[in-house]
């Protein structure tokens, strides 16, 4: 577990976790906080998707959070590579 700022985040084998990943709301914060962890771990698979990707899926698990949605795996977003098409296309939707 590294902690970069306020955030706190887990690279695993598969996957990026960033842990209580709700408390962030603004665009560009998400976009510093990815672009941080990218700088320290090149090596991570997660970056192959889109920023533009990536924070839909953080703002649709924020968002599902905030309505109260199975907080404990809302409240943390796991940055997979690869995505499958149909689970992107609900970030695309809900991430908005």
């Amino acid at each position: 577990m590294e902690i970069l700022s306020d955030v706190t985040y887990k690279i695993l084998s598969n996957r990026v976790k960033i842990i209580d990943s709700y408390k962030v709301v603004d665009r560009s914060k998400m976009k510093d906080v990815l672009y941080a962890i990218q700088h320290n771990h090149p090596e991570c698979n997660s970056f192959k998707r889109s920023y533009k990707s990536i924070i839909a899926e953080w703002r649709t698990h924020n968002r599902l959070y905030r309505l109260g949605y199975k907080k404990k795996r809302t409240g943390s977003v796991d940055i997979n590579y690869p995505l499958k098409w149909y689970i992107e296309l609900v970030y695309k939707i809900l991430g908005i």
